[in-house]
């Protein structure tokens, strides 16, 4: 039997259970706890085990660009003795959705299903045996926590939050939506779930969860929106893997060169970023935008010769658009990190990002970049002309940034996570 928790000392380790019906960045906090032998088991729907019959027979059907996206569903710092998967064909419905159900609806209804059927599945392995902690993410934790909460409300309930929480989210949008009218339906469109469906599961698994992981204070707020304790709430930003990322070392004599990662949408704050390079002298600005366009033709200011959008570009080819940009732009309305924004800072970009940006932590106005007003368009520009008019203080900026970028390593957000998992449990246990 597992000796109870109260009694173990500190060369004792934990059974902790990680358990995601996608992917998200599990891997990433599976890894952590196993590193230092605290994860029991990783619980998951489609994943590439090795030597597993389902992967062997899929591969058989499959394209070559599906082949790598299978390849990449797997972790090799976690053992597959350690690994359980429930809900395996329903995953997999659920993948072929997210690619072809672009109305999303059917994809959200079949979601629920599978997250709520795999939930009350890891609960129930988790009480049979006897762990100290489940760990699962939001918008998939429902299901799973009531059960626990029913049957052994001993066992710690742990949710890891990369998004903000989706009330708090609406929230964000709706004021924008009235500030900008022109730009609301296109909003409404691209986050439609958040007016189509209940939000009540979401706030049910908030209210469930004893303690939280969040990516940034962005998230926190969010958590506390819904009427949380922000003494539940442990920030660990994540991590960046900096031999990937180099900085340029190619003086820049011409226009500022500006970059956006991401998806162009207006939750990314798009509107506000092509409205503050409408009136920048082009000679001194130019701005990059990579990633799929999901706006309308007319509002993309494709006549502007200092706009160039490049499409969706693979990752190693992003890692060279960041070599030869020099400042990085993440605008977005609500976002619980934004990595492409600390890759870019590991690059040697300082970064303009917006306050509701979870990236915003890392920012120190004025050394390693600005943070400007959610949804102001003139203070962005004020940023951008900024840096047009002291390119003397450049070289110093972009050194800052990259000591940035590199101080956020995986391997300390792997220390960090597990030492706060650690302490969570501990506390629950100390004060019952």
């Amino acid at each position: 039997d597992a000796l109870p928790i109260w009694e173990k000392n500190s060369m004792d380790k934990y059974r902790i259970i990680v358990a995601h019906p996608g992917q998200q960045h599990s891997y990433r906090l599976a890894a952590a706890l196993n590193r230092y032998g605290c994860l029991f088991t990783y619980m998951t729907t489609v994943y590439n085990k090795k030597n597993g019959l389902i992967v062997k027979l899929l591969r058989l059907f499959m394209n070559e660009d599906n082949k790598k996206r299978l390849e990449r569903r797997r972790c090799d710092k976690i053992d597959d003795k350690q690994l359980i998967q429930y809900n395996i064909l329903s995953g997999l419905i659920l993948l072929l959705l997210n690619r072809v159900d672009h109305s999303r609806r059917i994809y959200y209804w079949w979601n629920k299903k599978v997250a709520d059927s795999f939930g009350r599945k890891v609960a129930e392995y988790a009480v049979k045996m006897k762990a100290d902690a489940v760990i699962m993410y939001d918008t998939n934790a429902k299901s799973c926590f009531e059960r626990l909460k029913q049957a052994a409300p001993e066992i710690v309930r742990i949710m890891d939050m990369s998004a903000a929480n989706r009330s708090f989210v609406k929230h964000v949008y709706e004021e924008d939506m009235e500030k900008n009218p022109q730009w609301a339906e296109i909003l409404r469109c691209e986050k439609r779930f958040l007016w189509d469906y209940s939000l009540e599961d979401y706030e049910e698994e908030i209210k469930n969860a004893h303690f939280f992981l969040a990516a940034s204070n962005v998230v926190k707020h969010s958590i506390e929106y819904s009427g949380r304790n922000g003494s539940d709430v442990w920030v660990v930003p994540y991590g960046v893997d900096s031999g990937i990322y180099a900085p340029s070392m190619r003086e820049n004599n011409g226009a500022v060169r500006f970059l956006f990662v991401g998806a162009v949408r207006q939750m990314k704050g798009i509107s506000y970023l092509l409205e503050a390079f409408e009136t920048v002298n082009p000679e001194s600005a130019h701005l990059e935008i990579v990633g799929d366009c999901m706006i309308p033709d007319r509002l993309q200011h494709k006549n502007a010769s200092n706009i160039e959008y490049l499409g969706y570009l693979l990752p190693e080819t992003v890692a060279n658009r960041y070599k030869d940009a020099d400042v990085f732009v993440f605008p977005s309305l609500c976002d619980g990190f934004g990595l492409a924004a600390l890759e870019a800072m590991a690059s040697g970009l300082p970064v303009i990002c917006s306050a509701n940006s979870g990236v915003a932590d890392l920012i120190q106005d004025g050394v390693n970049g600005f943070v400007v007003e959610t949804g102001d368009a003139g203070e962005l520009r004020d940023r951008i002309v900024w840096f047009t008019e002291h390119r003397d203080r450049m070289k110093d900026m972009k050194r800052a940034a990259m000591e940035t970028g590199r101080n956020y390593s995986w391997e300390k957000y792997e220390d960090n996570v597990n030492r706060a998992v650690i302490e969570m449990i501990q506390r629950k246990y100390k004060n019952g």
